[in-house]
């Protein structure tokens, strides 16, 4: 018996389920026309100490130079360390570079991180490369990636690739909210059942988690992954399907599936149990899976194995210990999906993985690359290799693990795949979905594919478990349909899709045939925004010493408010654009936000200015509200230092005033005195004392902590430490604050 799936989507103002990617454009530091220059100039002492300890993860200052045809930047303080597993012991190391490791929060092109591997298994130092283009092409997440040639001290050190490093970044150019749990999975990372419990998720291996957490740490949630790692293992038939689909974008880790079969990428998670990422992204409510570590790919083996050979079929067969693959072999065994596999095999062979498509690549890569090889000083080191192999390796193999050349793997696997494929009538398959909500309207748009053309597709809603009704959408083969339900009740709205092809085959979203969504608004919490200076120049400086515009906020409610759900945006298209702290304020109490545009100096900085000249501020409520306006304020054009606020305080409307009151009652005259005092809290995170480093006179103020759901907690302060030994791990505000003004900084707790 079917078992319906109730669901309540989570909304990001526009959402999409089962998306299209879009990879980001490859930018200055991905270029791949050209091989940029990196240089990196350290201490020769750090660099002895590197050569000491290559498994050590501590990172040593250095100077950082990009040279290209387009940029040429130099950044000072930057983080360096050796990266990868058995990499380290290689002669050819890798090199991980860190922007933000002693500059927090600072960024080179939008990255926070950059991988530059030596690809010493590989004798074209060239497959890697090749692989993410292939994911890129294929459209699934995946890295960026580019030849790039570095110096040390100005000693040339050889060709590398410069791969984009997975984190937050990563995630945030990819997805709709880059706040979700991200986790690096590596040996034995099999996804195996190992009990209901979550904490059972967090099991160790070679002095780390085989599922490692790498985002919201404090939280250590691991509830998502362990009922992703259930319904893998321990559902069957249709709830199998149904439940699956809900949580997991099964059709995009279909086409990795597919992809990872062709290259012979063993060392992922289906043979090797390693190298990748899971996802779970906020706005879906489901995992997305992430290739990783594509070095080990077209032929390079230790084993003695063709996987120009093996079945597309049997790929777990090729696994080293023998043990299940429930992320390979769950799938495979629906006949559904088997059939989108072989659709997805066949369309990636057809378009992408030929010799006709892929040999003009190769030659292109090896005429732009194969100069720097020449004088690579290290290619050679590990396993011998001349330059005379480098260039071989392209057409033929060249003995040990490289038993084929490159054009000779693709030309070998494409053949056998092609004949082993087997193609029946596909299933249509709901590519996209997108929700665009608004207060008088739903707007649903659908996009199906199918071998054959799509002949139908169908929304049915209904409210309160009343009768289905039935609209048959005007279809167009390029774009899909779209459906607009007119938002004239508050309430819950069931609805479900149907898309039909010209055989009678149909699929539904949900699988299960039921999902929600809301109508209308719910109540929203009584924050305002109470004053606003869009030029300031003498009022209050921020704790960097720097006149910084700023945003008043106020609880008005009678009762302890988190905040950290709702969002402050000088855009209305965009609501969602900068999402206040994550913490709590008393009743009566005032918040200031810096509207500097730079988020990395601290939690109360927002990633937009104002404009002195005006614009629109608005202060949203959080996306399961479908970002409700709770305050939305034309600013009109400024005079320096005069700020824009209610009068009566926190009640009237908003009028220009001469004299801003920072941080306390508009109806109060400023004193003019008042100014964003410096405050640091260390050590952060702490265990069990707190020291505030301030100019503040502690005397004069009241000292108190809250947690990130609004409880306030007492603290004994003994001059300036405070103990919070009775407190848990968490992140936490310290509030100090008397009638004319209040300081917050946040900082976490984290016991061992």
């Amino acid at each position: 018996m079917t078992r319906a799936i109730f669901f309540t989507f989570m909304f990001c103002i526009s959402f999409s389920l089962n998306a299209q990617f879009l990879n980001p454009e490859p930018g200055p530091v991905f270029v791949d026309d050209e091989v940029p220059r990196i240089d990196i100039n350290i201490d020769e002492t750090f660099i002895e100490a590197i050569a000491n300890d290559p498994w050590s993860n501590e990172e040593y200052e250095a100077q950082f130079i990009f040279t290209s045809s387009e940029i040429k930047d130099t950044l000072e303080q930057v983080g360096v360390r050796l990266r990868g597993n058995t990499s380290r012991g290689a002669a050819k190391k890798s090199i991980k570079i860190s922007f933000n490791t002693f500059k927090p929060g600072r960024k080179f092109y939008g990255l926070e991180k950059m991988n530059i591997n030596g690809e010493h298994n590989d004798p074209s130092i060239i497959r890697s490369k090749l692989a993410w283009d292939l994911s890129n092409w294929i459209g699934v997440p995946a890295s960026r990636s580019n030849h790039v040639e570095l110096f040390v001290n100005g000693d040339y050190l050889g060709l590398y690739i410069n791969v984009e490093h997975i984190d937050e970044e990563f995630i945030a150019k990819r997805f709709e909210d880059k706040n979700g749990n991200l986790w690096k999975c590596l040996y034995p990372a099999d996804l195996n059942y190992l009990g209901f419990n979550p904490d059972l998720y967090k099991v160790e291996s070679n002095g780390r988690r085989i599922y490692d957490l790498k985002t919201n740490k404090i939280q250590d949630d691991y509830s998502k992954l362990a009922h992703f790692i259930d319904v893998l293992n321990n559902y069957q038939g249709e709830d199998f399907k149904c439940e699956l689909e809900r949580i997991f974008d099964v059709d995009n880790y279909i086409k990795i599936m597919a992809l990872d079969i062709l290259i012979g990428h063993w060392d992922g998670p289906i043979s090797n149990m390693n190298n990748f990422y899971l996802y779970h992204n906020p706005c879906t409510d489901q995992i997305q899976f992430i290739s990783y570590d594509l070095d080990n790919t077209f032929g390079i083996d230790w084993a003695g194995r063709d996987f120009t050979e093996i079945s597309i079929y049997n790929w777990s067969n090729n696994s080293f210990d023998g043990g299940a693959r429930p992320i390979y072999e769950s799938i495979i065994a629906i006949p559904e999906y088997k059939e989108r596999f072989d659709h997805y095999m066949k369309e990636i062979l057809e378009d992408y993985f030929n010799v006709e498509t892929l040999g003009p690549y190769l030659d292109n890569k090896l005429a732009l690359i194969k100069d720097f090889r020449i004088d690579d000083p290290v290619a050679g080191l590990d396993y011998g290799w001349s330059y005379d192999d480098f260039l071989e390796s392209y057409e033929n193999g060249i003995g040990d693990h490289v038993q084929k050349g490159m054009k000779e793997y693709i030309s070998q696997r494409h053949q056998n795949a092609i004949e082993e494929v087997n193609i029946g009538s596909l299933t249509p398959i709901i590519q996209n979905i997108t929700i665009d909500w608004s207060k008088e309207e739903l707007v649903f748009k659908i996009k199906g594919y199918d071998d054959e053309q799509i002949a139908g597709i169908n929304f049915y809603h209904r409210f309160d478990n009343n009768e289905w009704k039935e609209d048959v959408l005007n279809v167009d083969q390029n774009s899909g349909a779209s459906y607009t339900h007119q938002v004239n009740q508050e309430g819950i709205m069931n609805y479900y899709i149907e898309v039909i092809d010209n055989d009678g085959n149909y699929r539904s979203y949900p699988l299960c045939k039921d999902a929600t969504v809301r109508l209308g608004y719910l109540e929203s919490p009584n924050l305002i925004i109470n004053e606003i200076v869009s030029s300031n120049t003498s009022i209050a400086k921020d704790e960097y010493d720097e006149y910084d515009d700023w945003i008043e906020l106020y609880n008005a409610s009678g009762t302890v408010l988190p905040i950290g759900k709702l969002s402050l945006s000088d855009n209305p298209n965009n609501p969602g654009k900068w999402r206040l702290p994550n913490t709590a304020l008393n009743s009566k109490q005032y918040l200031i936000i810096w509207a500097d545009g730079d988020p990395f100096q601290g939690n109360q900085h927002a990633n937009f200015k104002l404009k002195k000249s005006g614009e629109t501020l608005g202060l949203y409520d959080d996306k399961d509200n479908h970002f409700k306006v709770i305050n939305e304020i034309e600013i009109p054009e400024m005079e320096t230092d005069f700020s824009f606020a209610r009068k009566p305080n926190a009640l009237g409307d908003f009028m220009i005033v001469d004299k801003p009151t920072f941080g306390f009652d508009n109806d109060l005259s400023s004193n003019n005195e008042i100014s964003y005092s410096y405050l640091q809290l260390f050590p952060n995170p702490a265990f069990d004392l707190l020291t505030i480093d301030t100019d503040i006179n502690l005397d004069d103020f009241q000292l108190s902590c809250v947690n990130a759901i609004g409880q306030v907690f007492p603290i004994k302060r003994n001059s300036n430490q405070i103990s919070i030994k009775h407190l848990q791990n968490g992140i936490y505000s310290l509030l100090i604050q008397n009638n004319h003004s209040m300081h917050v900084k946040s900082f976490m707790i984290q016991k061992k």
